[in-house]
């Protein structure tokens, strides 16, 4: 089976890149950017192809079974049209491309951020769409509204993984790892809403999952440890493995709202590139439970996390350690 994987230098594409090409009857290849950094793909030879999402594809895509789509703009800070041009115009350029060269099969990483954060409890896949007013979360719904459009011409699987974390995670693991070393103060409102964490590992077992199912086509599949916690437990559980002092107070949601509010009209204002510390996305995530049903994806996919997120937490920190000495 040829896959071809697009970001295949990011965070969870190189994860699944370095997966693949230890399995046997796969052949993998990675899709980059010209002059993207390969740091996380150091140390392995991988077959690469140059190419953003918005040049013609199809010759990039040809002769693949599967196409499994990483890369997206993936971040809580920017304008609305450059989010636009990758996650919805870019994948509407990758799906038509591998239905026009035959690929068989096409797995979209989407996100549980279409549900929105107003607040969720065991939110399964037949729940509405009613993504928070970001750039990211309005357009990862688009994409996949554009891409249920070709689901009778190409075999898609769509998959909403929650708060992905581990090793060689820039975004958000490192950042949040190194807060709390340096002692972050307190819970965002007191640490007492669910939150959704998927270890990596457990996310590429699912894509592997979704490859061989004969019953994914057409469906979508949130995906996570199937174990989400309070806050303050997982960031106490962070804390203490990283040998630092767990945050002790309890911010005030009333008092966190208008703050990222405030800083996100300030920076606005003067066209800053770099995200304020806070945003209203970020804060929005913590102040509501943010919890999500993996039984659909256990009941016709056969999947079950193979890391807890015990364990994804130890992996995490001795990488971060690793990377912060």
């Amino acid at each position: 089976m040829k896959i071809l994987i697009t970001g295949a230098n990011g965070f969870i594409g190189s994860h699944l890149l370095r997966r693949f090409s230890t399995l046997n009857g796969f052949h993998v290849c990675g899709m980059v950017r010209e002059k993207s950094d390969l740091f996380r793909l150091a140390g392995g030879s991988y077959d690469l192809r140059y190419a953003s999402l918005n040049d013609p594809l199809d010759d990039v895509v040809r002769g693949f079974d599967v196409v499994i789509h990483t890369a997206a703009r993936s971040s809580d800070w920017g304008g609305y049209e450059s989010f636009r041009r990758t996650n919805v115009g870019g994948t509407v350029n990758l799906v038509r491309a591998s239905v026009a060269r035959g690929v068989g099969r096409f797995i979209h990483f989407s996100s549980t951020v279409i549900y929105g954060f107003s607040g969720n409890r065991l939110t399964g896949e037949d729940s509405p769409a009613a993504p928070f007013n970001n750039p990211y979360c309005l357009t990862k719904v688009r994409a996949e509204e554009e891409l249920l459009r070709y689901r009778d011409r190409i075999r898609l699987t769509i998959l909403r993984p929650s708060n992905v974390f581990g090793p060689g995670d820039l975004t958000t693991t490192y950042p949040l790892f190194e807060a709390l070393r340096l002692g972050m103060p307190g819970f965002p409102a007191g640490g007492k809403y669910l939150t959704s964490p998927c270890y990596i590992d457990n996310l590429v077992t699912a894509t592997e999952l979704a490859i061989r199912s004969e019953c994914s086509s057409g469906e979508a599949f949130n995906i996570s440890d199937g174990n989400d916690v309070l806050w303050r437990e997982f960031l106490t559980s962070i804390a203490e493995e990283l040998g630092v002092k767990p945050p002790r107070m309890a911010i005030p949601a009333g008092l966190l709202k208008p703050s990222a509010w405030g800083m996100e009209k300030l920076y606005t204002l003067f066209h800053l590139s770099k995200p304020p510390i806070i945003t209203p996305y970020r804060i929005a995530q913590v102040i509501n439970d943010y919890s999500f049903s993996i039984e659909k994806a256990k009941r016709m996919l056969g999947y079950l996390p193979i890391c807890s997120t015990e364990e994804g937490i130890r992996e995490s920190v001795k990488w971060f350690i690793g990377v912060a000495s």
